[in-house]
């Protein structure tokens, strides 16, 4: 790539009037720098997800983005900086989905649609493929809560405002900004749920019965879908009824 200098670009050398000044390269430079970041975070995220803690080193992460450890430094203090600006970039990219969806649906119509995409049953998506599904979300937070500080929390709070002013911003909504706040929290609750209820079931504990497959008192095996199904079920129509 060029050096980044910005320079003249005249039509008539003797008129000054038709100055045109470059600046391609700085925009390509910040592209470059967006790519290298994206590369890192996600690099982190899949070896933690692959890998555990232990793998994921700097030097791991720097090598399967494809950069140094120097140029890893360059973006992040440390591993969880880059955990933290992943889980920020999928949730961004869901505020843009929220921006994009039909003018007709409901907040909780608007969420449910995003949150059942991200949903996969036990843990089946990959971790390369797909890091970003709502059981490996879970398995970085997981991570983050061990080993992060309290300068971390207000951190964590800030990074569903994105979603949150997106969807507030959508017309015809009626609710506060505090009640937006609580349905979205509800909506990622009620798909948490869904997920650790197929994580922590395993096969061994569930038996065949006259009702169906019953799996350690918790009644009948259901898919996550399933569950959350109900989750929304309740949201939608209320828990006093």
């Amino acid at each position: 790539m060029p050096d980044c200098v910005d320079r003249a670009d005249h039509v008539d050398p003797g008129d000054r009037s038709h100055t045109v000044t470059n600046t391609s390269c700085p925009s390509l430079r910040a592209r470059k720098k967006e790519e290298t970041r994206r590369a890192l975070s996600r690099a982190a995220a899949e070896l933690l997800l692959t890998e555990g803690s232990e793998g994921m080193t700097v030097a791991a992460v720097a090598r399967r983005a494809g950069v140094s450890p120097r140029t890893f430094h360059n973006y992040f203090a440390r591993r969880e900086d880059a955990l933290f600006d992943f889980i920020a970039d999928t949730l961004h990219s869901w505020s843009d989905q929220v921006e994009a969806a039909p003018a007709d649906e409901t907040p909780l119509e608007v969420m449910y649609r995003l949150v059942s995409g991200k949903m996969v049953d036990g843990g089946d998506g990959d971790p390369v493929n797909d890091p970003g599904n709502l059981f490996n979300l879970m398995s970085i937070g997981d991570h983050l809560s061990y080993v992060s500080g309290p300068q971390d929390k207000e951190r964590v709070l800030r990074l569903l405002d994105g979603i949150v002013s997106a969807m507030y911003r959508r017309r015809d909504h009626g609710l506060s900004w505090d009640a937006m706040t609580l349905l979205i929290v509800s909506s990622l609750a009620s798909a948490a749920i869904a997920v650790e209820a197929t994580r922590h079931r395993p096969d061994q504990d569930c038996r065949s019965g006259p009702t169906g497959t019953d799996c350690g008192g918790h009644g009948p095996a259901r898919s996550a879908a399933e569950i959350l199904d109900e989750c929304f079920h309740m949201l939608r129509d209320g828990f006093g009824r």
